[in-house]
């Protein structure tokens, strides 16, 4: 029983964390200048709508890290932690688009 709320509160931590760490960075700046140009969040652009995208995070991530088709790659243009709050923005879209 002790095992299982050390589980809970270290989960509990790691997630609170995590969004600490998202709020630190800009999403809607990032959006807005890297990827507004070519997704609208609910239908096709020039590249898909976010509510078409994968949900899949290690799909997103891969997309947005090393390009897909004609998007470019973003690994030199933004951080690890921008890359993980980008995923992080377009899945929370994702959910209220569906």
């Amino acid at each position: 029983m002790k095992k299982t709320y050390l589980i809970i509160a270290a989960a509990a931590c790691f997630g609170l964390t995590s969004q600490v760490a998202m709020a630190e960075v800009n999403v809607e700046k990032i959006y807005s200048s890297k990827c507004k140009m070519c997704h609208k969040i609910d239908k096709k652009k020039v590249g898909p709508g976010f509510a078409m995208m994968n949900s899949d995070a290690s799909v997103l991530k891969e997309a947005i890290t090393n390009g897909r088709k004609m998007m470019p790659k973003f690994s030199s243009k933004l951080s690890e932690e921008e890359i993980d709050a980008m995923v992080a923005f377009i899945q929370s879209k994702q959910a209220v688009a569906k």
